[in-house]
């Protein structure tokens, strides 16, 4: 499974970005707003190790362990604990750190809804808290991070439809990861219509049902990997699904209910492909 360090690597250069600029001493005077968002993320987690009681003491949150600020302000420009040990809810308070550009929260035993007002949040870039046991529906809000490049919501207990509006005012979007949830129904066709930059979609191990919708990638030209398998998706596989790709180099439609003949024109466009 390849597909899981793709948006790992992508939030190490950001992080990396931010700090080569941005992880200089602070001023005393912080933003208050920034410092009650996150006092309020770590009141509602469990901190079994210690790690946000050692880390985040005083109001210098410039300095804490997992965050980073911009140069020319004590703003919080990255949030990122992959793999700290805690346990809890995401609080709702994390939308009001609005220069918030990178989110990462990959494996921390997260637990209950999605917030949707991490919607606030229109700075942000990267968001990923794929490996948790984030349960209920995607929230729509989501849609309304335009800058938004990578998400990751794999690997949680998510359940319900995608939402068939959720991106389409997300322009920038390059990854979507929705593996190994709970996710049902059918897939919007239109739900890429706005997504140009789009170069990875894993929508596998889900419980996607219905029909491969024969437009649902009519605008993503740029698209390297497919996966739509382990899911209970029935039917023929439109004839013109790839026409749009030429980049395309991985498809995964197995563990499917498909049925009938594969078109002999599905791949006539398709002149990179390395796995199918």
């Amino acid at each position: 499974y390849a597909r899981i360090p793709i948006i790992v690597i992508v939030l190490l250069l950001a992080l990396s970005a931010i700090s080569a600029s941005s992880f200089s001493p602070s001023p005393a005077n912080g933003s208050d707003t920034d410092l009650g968002a996150l006092l309020a993320f770590k009141a509602l987690l469990a901190d079994p190790h210690g790690v946000l009681a050692r880390n985040w003491t005083g109001t210098s949150f410039c300095h804490w362990i997992g965050v980073l600020c911009s140069r020319r302000r004590q703003r919080v420009a990255a949030l990122s604990l992959s793999d700290t040990p805690l346990a809890g809810p995401l609080a709702p308070h994390l939308g009001n750190l609005s220069f918030l550009s990178i989110l990462n929260l990959t494996g921390t035993s997260l637990t209950g809804s999605i917030p949707p007002e991490l919607g606030r949040l229109r700075r942000l870039r990267y968001l990923s808290l794929h490996e948790n046991s984030l349960s209920d529906a995607i929230p729509i809000a989501l849609g309304n991070l335009t800058r938004l490049e990578a998400l990751s919501l794999s690997f949680n207990k998510l359940s319900g439809q995608i939402p068939p509006k959720v991106f389409v005012r997300l322009p920038k979007l390059e990854t979507i990861s929705l593996t190994e949830n709970g996710l049902s129904g059918q897939i919007p066709p239109n739900l890429f219509n706005n997504t140009p930059s789009l170069k990875y979609i894993y929508f596998d191990d889900n419980r996607l049902s219905g029909q491969i919708p024969p437009e649902m990638l009519l605008s993503v030209h740029n698209l390297r990997e497919f996966w739509l398998n382990e899911n209970g998706l029935s039917g023929q596989i439109p004839p013109h699904l790839f026409n749009s790709t030429p980049s395309l180099r991985i498809i995964y439609l197995d563990n499917n209910s498909l049925s009938g003949k594969i078109p002999a024109e599905m791949l006539l466009h398709v002149h990179n492909l390395e796995e199918f």
